[in-house]
């Protein structure tokens, strides 16, 4: 049978290191999530922050991947190729006075939980000067100025998120005029995510971890008159000190686990009925056809029975 393209998931990791066990929850859910419902599955490496990449991560991601088991539709597909893409649409929320210039550092946002708005000097169109259309036109132009593009953000943002329930984020507390462009040249999380998301997929399903940074990524999709996908974001997996599994708090690698284990350990996280597989096909088989987005517990856990 063929896939539909009624449902089109992703999972989407930064190559900053190797897959661990964190990462393996997202892709998990977001692959059985989209294979139940006979649809695509596509694998996007999200490579737009150099600095941070490991050598030869993205390669070893998708190899990791292969060894579990997963099968993607179409080719991988990879941010960096997408460049001058995310320049155009820069432009166009240029062209509807959506942006404006930020020199703020991150010493003056000290104690800040969104942006201050101290550089938002720019509130109407009868108010967007020449200089400030120069400044936000040369940096997309990737001239070498010293400042961030920041999108003007205006309204609260409320979706239902498939796990989490219902979301509020007010502009104020919550999300604040989003970094597009950084200082250093290159696209903010934010802008890239939210375009391949709103374009390339119908369904996001990624850990809770990344829930705040929706309402900024619901911003740019409502600015840019994109359709915004559906969301599920998962529980974190916590080690023992409370802290967030994650290449940072030095996570295990699972290609360096076994296979078999660490998926039904994965798959016992997210709150699935036990399944007596004996191999990692039959794994895959049952848990397809078994998978329950509802009863994926909400909260965070600890994880310890790993290795």
């Amino acid at each position: 049978m063929n896939a539909s393209a009624d449902y089109i998931g992703r999972f989407a990791p930064s190559p900053t290191g190797d897959l661990h066990f964190g990462s393996l929850l997202a892709a998990l859910a977001s692959y059985c999530d989209a294979k139940q419902a006979n649809g695509i599955w596509q694998l996007r490496i999200d490579d737009i922050d150099p600095p941070r990449e490991s050598q030869g991560a993205a390669h070893r991601i998708q190899t990791t991947l292969m060894q579990y088991g997963f099968r993607w539709d179409g080719p991988t597909l990879f941010q960096s190729q997408r460049l001058a893409y995310y320049t155009q649409k820069l432009r166009e929320l240029n062209a509807a006075n959506l942006l404006y210039p930020c020199t703020c550092s991150r010493k003056q946002l000290a104690g800040s939980t969104v942006y201050p708005g101290n550089c938002a000097y720019v509130l109407t169109e009868s108010e967007y000067s020449a200089n400030t259309t120069t400044q936000v036109a040369n940096k997309i132009g990737h001239a070498d100025l010293d400042i961030a593009l920041r999108l003007k953000v205006t309204s609260d943002v409320n979706f239902k998120d498939a796990i989490q329930n219902q979301q509020a984020f007010k502009v104020s507390v919550d999300i604040g005029d989003t970094i597009v462009l950084r200082r250093d040249g290159l696209f903010a999380y934010a802008l890239c995510c939210a375009i391949d998301d709103a374009e390339q997929v119908t369904h996001v399903v990624r850990g809770a971890d990344l829930l705040p940074s929706t309402g900024a990524q619901l911003q740019v999709i409502r600015s840019l008159g994109l359709r915004a996908p559906n969301y599920a974001h998962i529980p974190v997996a916590i080690n023992t000190q409370g802290q967030k599994l994650s290449k940072q708090t030095l996570a295990q690698a699972i290609q360096r686990m076994d296979i078999l284990d660490t998926l039904k350990a994965a798959w016992h996280f997210l709150g699935q009925t036990e399944l007596a597989a004996n191999n990692v096909k039959d794994f895959w088989r049952m848990a397809i056809s078994s998978w329950n987005l509802a009863s994926v517990p909400k909260c965070s856990q600890v994880v310890t029975d790993i290795d």
